[in-house]
């Protein structure tokens, strides 16, 4: 009897476990609740930037009393720390809000350049801007609002600098590195007219771009146009510098262009001859081509509605028997994606045309976009994935949850997105067209962003097979 009670209190106690301890997680989210918001309310703020001191201190203060709390020290205590960090919190807050008036236009500026890249594209003015600002910020905690405003407008005159050449260096670097190119092969002497021409568009796009830095789309059109001539002269004076080392090479050059004109004519039964020249060649091989053009219009309009009748019932005798094997074969491949995976590493969804791989395995430090190697095989997997899709087009997502400025998150799920990306381009053999990748920050989210657990889901990397072109 004894021993029956022992195991009904035993099978009591392990029903109980897990309510207890979901009641002291329970407890634990409620006593930090209010705390952790407003932590969260001045990262959302972008307080990290903006009154910098402040949000460290509070954030320090919170982690602190999480540790406390988990050592399982005095309430008392855990509930000092916790006011300690409310204090620098609003204390972040008055400063954050006297800098959207203080310093407003060099934080527009600030959001200007990181639209445009400047981190990337720009990053020693982008460092400089940042230093300038956080001077200014670093005052505005000081209260010292007049050194505030002097360093914000320091700082915004340098943002939109870094703002100008990001957006520069992002539209023109193609073409200036083409330009760059040309002029080693001495095209500026072998091919003057055509390296000019590149030139004078590479000048048209940057005079665009300093009177107006958002007409984007026209500077892209000329400075694609830039690097195709560039590319033109660089050909020109190569062909032009081996023409130039030997008299003969004239004459060949010349023949080869014979010999062009002589297969083109054997196709009409036609044998150039060119005594007096290519012209009269050209016009007569012209007039054959023209006249086939008339014959096919002739025999494409005689036959049209035959060829039209018989294709549709091809067709529809093809494509059921296609389609049912492309949709068994794509079916197994997919199965045997969907097993290389364990559930910890990742989940591999089948939608429409698309498969997703959410690499629910694979995290980042904090901040950053550096693959640890702790994760290599599960990339590996992932290649072996992609090998049974080869014609498809990749694309790898970078997804955040929404905590901190949008911006900064865009830009860091890109970085991952793109350390991804590389990453396979290096392990791969693929063009790299095949795969882009893309950051997404937090506008796509797949849980709420309002728990803990619901973040770490938003924090993702998702890698997207189109099987548009199977």
């Amino acid at each position: 009897m004894r021993t029956r009670i022992i195991h009904r209190g035993l099978w009591l106690l392990f029903l109980l476990t897990p309510l207890m301890v979901m009641a002291q997680s329970s407890a634990k989210e409620k006593f930090f609740a209010d705390y952790e918001a407003l932590i969260n309310k001045i990262q959302g703020d972008n307080g990290e930037v903006l009154s910098p001191e402040n949000y460290a201190q509070a954030v320090e203060y919170f982690e602190e009393a999480n540790k406390a709390y988990e050592e399982k020290e005095g309430t008392s205590e855990i509930r000092e720390l916790l006011e300690q960090s409310a204090q620098y919190a609003h204390a972040a807050e008055k400063v954050i809000n006297l800098a959207m008036v203080t310093i407003k236009s060099a934080i527009e500026a600030r959001d200007a350049a990181l639209d445009a890249e400047a981190p990337l594209y720009a990053q020693e003015l982008w460092e400089e801007a940042e230093d300038i600002f956080k001077n200014a910020a670093t005052n505005l905690e000081d209260d010292d609002v007049d050194d505030a405003r002097e360093y914000g407008t320091e700082a915004e005159q340098v943002y939109r600098q870094a703002e100008l050449l990001a957006i520069k260096n992002g539209i023109l670097g193609e073409a200036r590195e083409a330009v760059q190119l040309a002029r080693e092969q001495k095209a500026d002497e072998w091919a003057y007219r055509t390296f000019t021409d590149a030139r004078n568009l590479l000048a048209q796009t940057e005079q665009i771009l300093e009177s107006n830095r958002y007409a984007k789309d026209e500077a892209v059109k000329l400075a694609q146009e830039a690097t195709y001539q560039a590319r033109h002269a660089a050909y020109l004076a190569k062909t032009i510098a081996t023409l130039a080392e030997k008299d003969e090479n004239w004459e060949k050059l010349i023949l080869k262009f014979e010999e062009i004109l002589t297969e083109l004519g054997s196709q009409f039964n036609y044998t150039p001859r060119f005594d007096a020249g290519f012209e009269s060649s050209v016009r007569t091989i012209s007039g054959y081509i023209s006249n086939l053009k008339k014959d096919k219009r002739t025999l494409v309009q005689e036959n049209g509605t035959l060829q039209e009748e018989l294709n549709a019932v091809r067709e529809r005798e093809a494509n059921y028997s296609t389609e049912l094997q492309k949709k068994l074969a794509r079916e197994a491949r997919i199965k045997k994606v969907k097993e290389l995976f364990k559930p910890n590493e990742a989940r591999v969804i089948y939608e429409g045309d698309k498969i997703t791989i959410r690499l629910v395995g694979l995290t980042f430090p904090s901040g950053q976009a550096i693959i640890q190697p702790e994760y290599f095989s599960l990339l590996s997997k992932v290649q072996q994935a992609l090998r049974d899709f080869p014609d498809s087009h990749y694309v790898i997502e970078g997804h955040t949850d929404a905590l901190g400025s949008a911006r900064k998150n865009k830009l860091l799920s890109d970085q991952r997105a793109q350390s991804v990306r590389e990453y396979l381009m290096a392990n791969m053999d693929m063009d790299k067209n095949q795969i882009t990748s893309i950051g997404y920050g937090e506008e796509k989210p797949i849980a709420s962003n309002e728990t803990r657990e619901g973040r770490q889901r938003n924090r993702r990397i998702d890698i997207v097979i189109n099987l548009d072109n199977e």
